[in-house]
C-alpha cells in the first residue's frame, strides 16, 4: 500500500521522502521533476531490535513501506493540478507535509513561515480538488443522459442530486473520510477516486531547535485554530525534522545511534512518522523470529490466523493448521521462548484467532 507524500514548495517533503525511504531524490527546485519518486522504506523498529538481540539471529529484515513524492510545479506553486491528481489515485493514504522551521536561504513560497496556514491551505486544497472532481462527475453524468433508459435517468438523476449534496458538505469545510455516507450517497460516489476520502497524516517539518516538540502541544495548536473540521479525529500530527532524520538514515544502525546520543535526540521520528502512516492504513505488525532470522511483517487490523499467516506465503494461508501465539510484551517479560511456553504465554490458536499487533507467531501448515 502507498503513502503519497504532498507539501507546498520548501515544505521539505522530499527530505522526509528521502528520511523514510534512505533515498538520495534531489531536493528544492534541482528536483522539481514532473515524475513521481517512488521509493521504498524499511521501518525502524525497536521491538525487532530487541529481537534480534534476543535471539542472536543471523539475520534481521525490516518490514516495508512505498512512499511516492508527489512533484510540485515549482512556476506556479500547483501541489494538486488535475495530472496530479489523476497519479494519485492508487495511493492508499496521504501525508501532508508543512514547514514550521526557519531558512533564510530557503524562501517560503508565501513570503513567511506559518505552519498552521499551510495545514489550512493544503486541507483545502484538498476538498477544492474533489470539488472539482465531483463538478466533471456530474457534466459527464448530464451529457449522457439523454442516451439513458428511463428507469436509468431517474437514478442518474438522484446520483446528481446526491453528488451535489456531497460537493455541499465539502464546501463547508467536511472531508468525505469523516462523513457517514449513506446508501445514496455512497452508490453515487462509486468509482469516484476523492483524494479527501483517503486518511491523511500531517508531518510538521521543524527546526533542529525544536527536536523535542511534543506532539499533543502541535495538535491542539491546530484544533484550537483550525477547528476538528480541518483536523478530525482520524487525521495525526507528527512532528518530524526531516534534515536530521534524513541524515541519521544515511547512517548505519551504530553510526546513528552515536549522533543520536550526541544531540540528545529522545525519539526516533522516522519510526513515529511510518508507525502514523501503518495506523492511518488500518495495518499493524506482527513478528516471526528464530536464531536464523527475526522478521517483522505488516498486516491488515483484525486479520485472522490463516490471513496472517497468508502475508508470510500463500501456502501457508492455504494449508494452514494452527500458529504458536506469544504477545510480544509476554515475550520481553519472560526473555525467551522456553519461559514463554512454562509460563503458559506461549499459546495454540487456531483459524479463527484475530492476530494483534505485536505478536510474535510461528505458523503450522501443510500443503
Amino acid at each position: 500500500m502507498s503513502t503519497a507524500i504532498i507539501g507546498l514548495a520548501s515544505a521539505g517533503k522530499t527530505t522526509i521522502f528521502n528520511a523514510l525511504t534512505r533515498g538520495t531524490a534531489d531536493k528544492g527546485q534541482f528536483g522539481s521533476s514532473k515524475s513521481v519518486n517512488i521509493g521504498v522504506g524499511a521501518k525502524p523498529d525497536v521491538r525487532l531490535d530487541f529481537l534480534d538481540t534476543a535471539f542472536k539471529a543471523r539475520r534481521k529484515v525490516r518490514a516495508e513501506m512505498t512512499f511516492w513524492d508527489m512533484p510540485v510545479d515549482y512556476a506556479t506553486g500547483a501541489v494538486l493540478s488535475r495530472e496530479s491528481v489523476n497519479s494519485l489515485q492508487k495511493a492508499k493514504a496521504l501525508l501532508v507535509v508543512v514547514r514550521k522551521f526557519e531558512d533564510p536561504a530557503t524562501p517560503h513560497p508565501d513570503g513567511s513561515v506559518n505552519w498552521l496556514r499551510d495545514v489550512e491551505k493544503m486541507m483545502f486544497d484538498i476538498l477544492f480538488a474533489d470539488i472539482e472532481l465531483l463538478d466533471r462527475r456530474v457534466e459527464r453524468i448530464e451529457s449522457g443522459m439523454k442516451a439513458l433508459k428511463s428507469s436509468e435517468r431517474t437514478q442518474a438523476v438522484a446520483n446528481v442530486a446526491a453528488i451535489k449534496d456531497v460537493q455541499k458538505l465539502l464546501e463547508d469545510g467536511s472531508p468525505i473520510r469523516s462523513l457517514a455516507l449513506d446508501e445514496n450517497l455512497s452508490r453515487a460516489l462509486t468509482n469516484t477516486f476523492a483524494l479527501s476520502a483517503l486518511p491523511v497524516v500531517v508531518a510538521v517539518n521543524v527546526g533542529e531547535d525544536e527536536i523535542s516538540v511534543d506532539p499533543d502541544e502541535l495538535r491542539s495548536a491546530a484544533v484550537d485554530k483550525l477547528g476538528d473540521a480541518v483536523i478530525d479525529a482520524q487525521t495525526q500530527l507528527v512532528p518530524i525534522c526531516g534534515s536530521i532524520e534524513e541524515e541519521l538514515r544515511s547512517m548505519d544502525d551504530e553510526e546513528a545511534a552515536e549522533l543520536r546520543a550526541d544531540l540528545d535526540i529522545q525519539r526516533d521520528d522516522s519510526e513515529l512518522l511510518m508507525d502514523a502512516c501503518l495506523k492511518c492504513l488500518n495495518t499493524q505488525t506482527f513478528y516471526t523470529a528464530s536464531d536464523r532470522e527475526v522478521r517483522a511483517w505488516h498486516f491488515p487490523s483484525g486479520a485472522l490466523a490463516p490471513q496472517a499467516a497468508g502475508v508470510v506465503h500463500s501456502d501457508m494461508e492455504r494449508g494452514f493448521i494452527r500458529a504458536e501465539v506469544v504477545a510480544y510484551d509476554d515475550f520481553v517479560r519472560c526473555g525467551n521462548m522456553q519461559e514463554a511456553r512454562k509460563l503458559g504465554v506461549l499459546r495454540q490458536e487456531g483459524k479463527n484467532y484475530a492476530f494483534a499487533d505485536g505478536d510474535m507467531a510461528n505458523f503450522l501448515f501443510s500443503v
